[in-house]
């Protein structure tokens, strides 16, 4: 009878440590799966954020650019006065609110996003209420990088739309009638680099 029982019970401890390794093992697996569920879930947080901020940026861009052509308007100048530099096209905001600088207006020397014109910047003006801006070089910067872009709309001969790029200018014959605003914005977030971009036309309606 010992025997029997020592047998028995050395089967017993065996299927208990078999027990224990699987349910170690189904434990293990669900707090990896929740740990990387959390994990995933910042990370989706982190993009939405920067999705929301990026298409703001992108709007506010178009806004000024709708608001310096009505500004034209109002002064009796050609709608796009101040909206191009020649043939050059692309651009950065130059305005924070009317702090230090009154109006709207663009600054034509960047020409791609590396420049660093193009960064977004976190500014504090007096003590005023932190916002985003690209005319104070000296605050910190953001992930974000902001460049417009105003292609002339030019109305065919004979009926049609063209939309030109820089350097480009209305063919002989042609008529400026509006301009396709493109607002692009990039950022950074943990190594990664993101676009987007948004684009309107706005026509010289006066």
């Amino acid at each position: 009878m010992g025997r029997r029982t020592q047998g028995r019970r050395t089967r017993l401890e065996g299927q208990t440590l078999v027990e224990l390794l699987i349910a170690s093992a189904v434990i293990s697996t669900g707090l990896f799966a929740a740990a990387t569920l959390v994990f995933s879930n910042l990370a989706l947080s982190d993009r939405d954020s920067d999705e929301i901020v990026a298409v703001n940026l992108a709007r506010e861009g178009i806004e000024q650019a709708k608001q310096l052509r009505d500004s034209n308007w109002l002064a009796a100048l050609p709608f796009d006065t101040f909206l191009k530099n020649g043939t050059d096209y692309t651009a950065t905001p130059r305005w924070d609110g009317g702090i230090t600088v009154s109006t709207i207006s663009f600054d034509f020397d960047p020409d791609a996003m590396t420049d660093a014109l193009t960064v977004v910047r976190t500014s504090a003006f007096g003590g005023s209420p932190e916002f985003l801006t690209q005319v104070d070089v000296s605050a910190p910067a953001t992930p974000f990088r902001r460049l417009l872009t105003f292609h002339p709309i030019c109305e065919l001969v004979g009926g049609g739309l063209s939309y030109l790029n820089d350097g480009q200018s209305c063919a002989v014959g042609e008529q400026k009638i509006g301009i396709r605003v493109e607002s692009r914005i990039s950022w950074t977030r943990k190594a990664n680099t993101f676009e987007r971009a948004i684009y309107e036309d706005i026509f010289d309606w006066r």
